[in-house]
């Protein structure tokens, strides 16, 4: 049996802020909801054309390349957290300031097809990573950002905070 097999992360397992990400995540393998996203990002990156790639839907968000570079940057963190937890790491792993990230970022000198290969390589990173581990790795819990998370809750987050953009990239910036 599939190793993510009937494994969803209860309430206790990680803070509050990331239940609305956790609750985008239906109860099924996270391994193949990361496959099955990955794809659909991916597409959907490639099939947007000229310069819908620097709107942004109000003066004061992102571009879609600095969102995709987001969603990229976000992972390579929760996927990290989700490593060094697996392994036993006790010390407390730092949080991520996303405003002070994309202050110094360069998503918008690069082509979006640059970034959606880099998202493709790192979502098979992470689908990787969590598929090599055990029962055990991905029930630890350790300490990020102040609190306690599961290597378990940590995939469905991944999952779920990819889930919120995705709906936000259809509803604001490819709407049309």
């Amino acid at each position: 049996m599939e190793i993510w097999e009937n494994e969803y992360p209860t309430a206790t397992e990680y803070a509050h802020f990331y239940s609305t990400y956790v609750g985008l995540i239906e109860k099924m393998n996270i391994i193949h909801v990361l496959n099955k996203q990955m794809h659909e990002v991916f597409t959907l990156m490639n099939s947007v054309s000229g310069d819908k790639a620097y709107f942004k839907y109000a003066p004061d968000k992102w571009t879609l390349k600095e969102v995709l570079g987001h969603m990229i940057e976000t992972e390579r963190l929760f996927s990290y957290r989700a490593f060094a937890i697996s392994r036993g790491d006790k010390a407390s792993l730092p949080g991520m300031d996303q405003d002070e990230y994309m202050e110094g970022n360069n998503y918008n000198n690069r082509s979006l097809a640059n970034l959606s290969n880099e998202y493709f390589a790192v979502r098979v990173a992470t689908i990787h990573l969590l598929s090599s581990l055990t029962k055990e790795m991905i029930s630890r819990k350790g300490t990020a950002s102040g609190t306690e998370v599961t290597v378990r809750a940590l995939a469905f987050i991944i999952a779920g905070h990819d889930k919120h953009h995705l709906n936000v990239i259809k509803e604001k910036y490819l709407s049309d």
